[in-house]
């Protein structure tokens, strides 16, 4: 059974890295229901407090591939993920400050769109 799991898993560097305390695996505990990996001591605090088999999904969960990453050119629908959630914080991580001027009122852009469109040639 360990075989066919390995064999069916592809770990990415994301299963590496505790969903709780979002750091590298210290003490790796297993879940069995779900295969989900914690920090030994995240695990504890996190069961001790809610009383739940799997801090993450409850044991409901299975792997699954990320959207994000399918939809790139260069995205590989095979690959899963066990960890979503740290998945998408890691490699995944948006700044909406980034791509929004955030000085601007919200009809500024809209009319910079329309002005620049008239300026196209064709």
């Amino acid at each position: 059974m360990a075989e066919e799991l390995s064999a069916a898993t592809s770990y990415t560097e994301d299963d590496f890295y505790c969903p709780v305390c979002q750091e590298v695996l210290k003490t790796p505990v297993w879940t069995v229901a779900c295969q989900h990996v914690f920090c030994r001591k995240c695990f504890l605090i996190a069961v001790r407090e809610s009383g739940i088999h799997c801090p993450l999904c409850h044991g409901s969960i299975v792997p699954m591939t990320c959207p994000i990453c399918v939809s790139l050119p260069w995205g590989d629908p095979s690959q899963v993920t066990r960890n979503f959630v740290s998945h998408v914080n890691q490699r995944h991580p948006f700044d909406y400050g980034e791509f929004v001027n955030l000085q601007l009122d919200e009809e500024t852009p809209y009319q910079t769109a329309v002005e620049e469109s008239f300026q196209v040639n064709i």
